[in-house]
This record gives structure tokens, C-alpha cells and sequence, in this order.
């Protein structure tokens, strides 16, 4: 929740998702150290009926983007997560939201680095669970939905792109995860469903608006849909309208770009960066975008 107004546009989505009764949220931890990206999701969390979904931030990475939106948004919607001095530990989120969870029962959602997943893997074994990272991922999370980067290949460190913020958490994370991971793509597939500028529509008091509002210094415009792909694709499944990899692996270099090599297989890996055959990306990015623009309900889970 930082330098991409499609952040907003994710969440946004999932508490849409959540109010269809199609998913339930047990957290929202940030991948960003910015010091207003906690705030701003308790922000919208709080807007959306959610005042109380716990919220954790990484100790420490090499992230140190800004963001156009996320103090805006902290300061003028109501919120009250801590702003000055010392923020909740994302890692320890991690383990007692896992530790909480049935066995199998948990979806991880991730559309930034991926500092916070590389910090649960390593992690020990705690108060909040007998069980090392692993051995918590393994236990609890059914399927992990990571938004990152281009498919079939990213081998460009300069172009921007989340493996890239915390490389060494890539390689790690990717390395040791112990079961199902889909990829999600950006790049050109994210920009053929782009979405924003019907949020125009929306209330002048709507914290997603705003963030598109801000983003672009004006009125809310399109922009790429890649983290709202990765949310649909994890609560829906990778079913139409996308058209899904399942053969072979995802090779992280240490810079943090990324190869899709069909060999050796590992079943675990999958990557959705298309649509299927004869799908309308206008439909699609319409349909995401009336998510997208979802108000509060009276009553929420």
C-alpha cells in the first residue's frame, strides 16, 4: 500500500468479495515500510465496516518507496492505527493469524515485495504456535496468490517490478514455500483490463476515489489491474475467464527478475498472466471495476 493506486483498487475488491460472502478477511498486513501505508488501509478497512482487521508491517526492508495517496488518506478518513513510534510486527501477524486458522483453510494474498513472507518462513517457533514458518505455512495455507511480475519472463532489473523491491526475500520466499503458489501477471495482460476512471462515479467521500484522485494529481483515470487480477484469481479461482500455466517452474535470479522455464516441473507452480481464448477484456475489466466501486453494507463479516 504505497507507490500504485491499483493497491487501493485490490483491496477495495476484496472487501466487495467479503461482503458477497465469497471470502473472509483475517488480516491485512503490509509489505511496505512507508510509515502512512498501515494507516491508510486501516483507512479503507475502516470505511468498509472493518475497523478491527488486525494490521502488521515488516521490521525492516530495503523498500523505501513513497506513496501519493496513503497519508491522504490516513489523515482524512477515520482510522487509528499508529502513525509515530512503533508499529506491529507483520511477521508475528503472520503466525498468530496462521496459528488461529484451521488446518488448510487459509488463501495468502500478496500484491507487493515479499519481505513479510521470507520473515514468516524463517520465523521459530513461538507462543503463538509450536511450528517453525514452514511448518505453519505448510499446515495452514491452502494456496498462496502472489501478484508478480511479467510472464513468461522478466529479465530487465531496471524495469520496476515487486520481486525486485526486496530481492533476497524473493529467492527466498519462492525457495522455501511448501505449497500451492499461482503467480499473477502485470505488463501488458494487467493493462488489457485496466481499470479506475468510472470511480469518477463514486461519492466525493470514497477513499478509493480519492486514492485514484490522488495518484493522478487530478480525476480518477484507467490504470493496469494487476493486484485486483491476483485477489479475483485467489478468491475465485484460476478458472474463466483466465487462461492458466500449470507446467513447469518460477526461476528467481538474485536481482530479483524471473524466468518461467518448462523444466524441470514442479507441481506446485502455476502462473496466470492471460486471458482465456475469446474472453472480452472490456467485460473483465468492467466487472472488476463495479467491484472496485462497491459501497459499505449495514452489516459485515
Amino acid at each position: 500500500m504505497d507507490s500504485d493506486c491499483d493497491d487501493v483498487g485490490a483491496l477495495a475488491l476484496l472487501h466487495a468479495l467479503a461482503d458477497q460472502g465469497e471470502a473472509r478477511i483475517l488480516a491485512t498486513p503490509v509489505s511496505a515500510r512507508h510509515r502512512w501505508s498501515g494507516a491508510c488501509v486501516d483507512a479503507i478497512n475502516t470505511y468498509f465496516g472493518r475497523p478491527d482487521l488486525p494490521i502488521g508491517v515488516p521490521q525492516a526492508t530495503p523498500n523505501t518507496q513513497g506513496s501519493r495517496f496513503a497519508e491522504t488518506l490516513a489523515k482524512t478518513f477515520a482510522c487509528d492505527y499508529p502513525t509515530d513510534g512503533p508499529q506491529p510486527s507483520a511477521r508475528a501477524l503472520y503466525r498468530q493469524t496462521l496459528a488461529s486458522q484451521a488446518d488448510g483453510s487459509v488463501t495468502l494474498i500478496t500484491v507487493g515485495d515479499l519481505t513479510n513472507v521470507r520473515d514468516l518462513l524463517l520465523s521459530k517457533p513461538d507462543n503463538s504456535s509450536p511450528l517453525d514458518g514452514i511448518g505453519l505455512a505448510r499446515a495452514k495455507v491452502k494456496h498462496w496468490v502472489c501478484m508478480g511480475s511479467r510472464y513468461p519472463s522478466d529479465l530487465d532489473p531496471a524495469k520496476w517490478g515487486n520481486f525486485k523491491l526486496d530481492p533476497q526475500a524473493t529467492v527466498e520466499a519462492v525457495r522455501l514455500w511448501p505449497g500451492p503458489v499461482t503467480f499473477t501477471g502485470g505488463g501488458t495482460f494487467a493493462e488489457s483490463v485496466s481499470t479506475g476512471a468510472r470511480l469518477a462515479g463514486l461519492p466525493a467521500d470514497n477513499p478509493v476515489r480519492r486514492a485514484y484522485e490522488l495518484y493522478f494529481g487530478g480525476q480518477p483515470k484507467d490504470r493496469h489491474s494487476a493486484d485486483q487480477v491476483a485477489v479475483l484469481v485467489a478468491v475465485r479461482g484460476a478458472r474463466t475467464p483466465w487462461k492458466p500455466v500449470t507446467q513447469g517452474h518460477n526461476h528467481i535470479f538474485a536481482d530479483g527478475t524471473h524466468a518461467w522455464r518448462d523444466t524441470p516441473d514442479n507441481p506446485y507452480h502455476s502462473y496466470v498472466s492471460a486471458l482465456e481464448d475469446g474472453a472480452d477484456a472490456g467485460a473483465v475489466a468492467r466487472a472488476i471495476e463495479a467491484l472496485m466501486m462497491h459501497l459499505p453494507q449495514p452489516q459485515t463479516r
